[in-house]
């Protein structure tokens, strides 16, 4: 088996990566690891998992607890899109990070309490968020980048630099950190603003500059938002609708794949579990005469009009998977209910045990509940 190279991660770190490397060995490992590269980056450049813990020093300035404001400016600039990344922790702040992001960013990463926007051509180019970090820019470098000053190593950091006075979010000034990591062979350069409890860091392959005009537009774009959702943009071009939804909290993570949302639960070692939130469904006919030639699935029902999404008419179509035995690909054996509710302008689908339906399927009613559609350009919504 191919093992495809990810950054050294210590103790702090070891669940995503564990979580990451277990999905990845049950199906096809390089081309899994890849998909998820991005992830595996944002959790090095949010939480300084490229290295173990060292010494703590004073933390200065003092963290401000995140407050809902509004964004320096509302337009979303050609060239940009709107997103918004949602607070996913059930014990966090209740809040949602607005911003704008280069439209080329097309792969997105919903987790805890921070979000990933990168391009799938280089997971390096990204910009990423994080809502209430737990320290500041100051303690951070100390903890996770002066230690490991080297010119060498897969682990090597340099060219650090660092204010405190630099432009930051609804008129308050903001730690700057900038730094190159050499990122197991991947070179990059970062630079992170903290301010009004909110940090956001912009990346890009060593040899670029950091775009400062760019990194300018997107700081006067962030907005906090009171509440928790999240949106997917419909990609088919000006005219058609995008959604809005609340995804489930202390579940798993939210990512953007080929124009459709999909929820990942946390520690599943089968596709078949999670949601998806779909703006261009395909028709539910076509999927219903889909399953039917599926030769584990059983219990097929389609129900014409007895829900609702958005206000709008939405049919619904449930069945089983019954797996007597692991597959090929290492797909568990067992028993998982599916359903489908499907509008003009949007699917929503989760994927579960039927002990879960019996105890949990609340949560299914209430991402339904929640979405909301709307007319706009993919790149406003």
């Amino acid at each position: 088996m191919e093992v495809w190279p990810i950054p050294a991660q210590p103790r702090a770190c070891g669940r995503p990566v564990l979580m990451v490397r277990t999905y990845c060995m049950r199906r096809g490992y390089r081309r899994c690891m890849l998909r998820f590269l991005p992830f595996l980056l944002v959790v090095a450049a949010l939480t300084g998992c490229s290295h173990e813990d060292g010494a703590r020093g004073p933390s200065t300035p003092a963290l401000v607890a995140p407050y809902p404001f509004p964004a320096a400016s509302a337009e979303v600039p050609p060239g940009h899109r709107e997103v918004l990344c949602p607070d996913l922790r059930g014990d966090g702040t209740g809040l949602t990070i607005r911003l704008v992001v280069p439209q080329q960013a097309t792969s997105s990463h919903r987790e805890g309490n921070g979000c990933a926007f990168t391009l799938r051509s280089d997971p390096r180019r990204a910009v990423s968020v994080q809502i209430d970090p737990d320290e500041s820019l100051a303690r951070w470098r100390e903890t996770y980048l002066d230690p490991y000053v080297s010119d060498d190593g897969d682990d090597a950091v340099g060219d650090i630099t660092y204010r405190s006075d630099a432009p930051g979010l609804d008129g308050s000034t903001a730690e700057e950190l900038r730094w190159y990591s050499f990122s197991d062979g991947s070179p990059t350069r970062v630079v992170s603003l903290l301010a009004a409890g909110i940090r956001l860091s912009w990346s890009v392959p060593d040899g670029e500059p950091l775009p400062a005009t760019a990194l300018d537009l997107v700081r006067r774009s962030v907005a906090v938002l009171a509440g928790t959702r999240t949106s997917c943009p419909n990609r088919g071009g000006s005219g058609h609708r995008s959604l809005t939804f609340a995804p489930p909290k202390d579940v798993g993570w939210v990512e953007g794949e080929a124009g459709r949302c999909r929820i990942y639960v946390d520690g599943s070692l089968t596709t078949l579990e999670g949601g998806e939130v779909d703006p261009a469904p395909s028709g539910i006919d076509a999927l219903a005469a889909r399953v039917r030639r599926d030769p584990e699935a059983t219990g097929i029902r389609l129900e014409r009009g007895v829900a609702t999404i958005s206000g709008e008419r939405a049919d619904r179509l449930s069945w089983e998977v019954v797996r007597a035995e692991e597959t090929e690909n290492y797909e568990p054996a067992g028993t998982w209910r599916i359903v489908v509710v499907e509008s003009a302008s949007a699917r929503v689908r989760w994927g579960a045990t039927p002990a879960w339906w019996r105890d949990h399927g609340a949560v299914f009613d209430r991402l339904v509940e929640s979405v909301a559609v709307s007319p706009g350009r993919p790149s406003r919504s």
